[in-house]
């Protein structure tokens, strides 16, 4: 027969491991500089984050269909910190401290670019971009990219 008393104990001591050992998630301190990669394409990507923590350009690669060029977003200004209410609050720290972009560029006819990005460590971030409706190349979706700070 087991002791109810050890349930607890053992408990918040797992709870702690698994607190402990559970994927870093960056600080929005460490966010701001210039990054790069590469898509799964084989073409570059860069962004820059501002000290406020936003995403202030971007510039893509694309290769696709027998088309290829570079696409440059300026001038932005995308929030990385979720926009997100947690009821009750305060919100969990991975709820609050996940930093993450989207951006989409182009008329509803086409062509379309959108680049989604998700910060999954200090000095790394990955995601995806689709070009949509290119004229004489059609639509290249999914695109993975990771890029790392510079």
């Amino acid at each position: 027969m087991w002791k109810q008393g050890w349930v607890l104990p053992v408990t918040i001591a797992w709870c702690a491991l698994m607190t402990a050992c559970g994927p870093t998630m960056p600080s929005s301190a460490a966010l701001d500089g210039q990054w790069s990669g590469t898509t799964t394409q084989g073409t570059p990507i860069t962004f820059t984050v501002s000290s406020d923590q936003k995403v202030t350009a971007i510039t893509v690669g694309y290769s696709f269909s027998g088309c290829s060029g570079v696409q440059t977003f300026s001038n932005l200004n995308l929030e990385t910190a979720p926009m997100v209410t947690c009821i009750p609050g305060p919100c969990p720290t991975p709820v609050s401290s996940y930093r993450a972009f989207n951006y989409s560029s182009g008329r509803i006819d086409g062509p379309i670019t959108t680049i989604n990005g998700l910060f999954t460590v200090t000095a790394r971030a990955e995601g995806q971009v689709s070009f949509r409706d290119y004229p004489g190349c059609g639509t290249a979706a999914g695109i993975g990219w990771v890029a790392t700070k510079r």
